[in-house]
């Protein structure tokens, strides 16, 4: 199993900084499964069609396998067996840590959006 340091000091707008984010988002409150987690994503106004399943549960496995969350399998109910994440404190102090990045980022996005409107006005 993999375990690399995830840190905060390159979050950057990568998509699947993104989307660590909003998956840690959505597993403060209740833990889900990764079909569940996908089908959530248009509550933060990400198309989930937009997101391979692949992809999906391959981020899942990445953050477990960095301590982000923790999975069981979950075999009470009608149907098949399905793998259930739930957020630990790492992933609580990882969300922490990419809001304040991620503010830091969209000011600068902000800073630039303006810069280069006025700049197209001037033209």
């Amino acid at each position: 199993m993999r375990n690399k340091k995830v840190g905060c000091a390159k979050f950057g707008f990568k998509m699947s900084n993104i989307l660590y984010a909003v998956f840690l988002y959505l597993l403060m409150d209740n833990s889900a499964s990764g079909y569940e987690l996908s089908e959530e994503l248009s509550k933060v106004g990400i198309d989930p069609s937009y997101i391979p399943s692949g992809i999906a549960y391959r981020l899942l496995r990445d953050m477990e396998a960095n301590g982000l969350l923790v999975s069981k399998w979950e075999t009470s109910g009608s149907g098949p067996a399905k793998r259930v994440y739930k957020i630990t404190e790492s992933g609580k102090k990882y969300l922490e840590a990419w809001l304040v990045e991620a503010k830091r980022n969209l000011q600068t996005m902000e800073n630039l959006i303006g810069l280069i409107e006025r700049r197209l006005k001037d033209e």
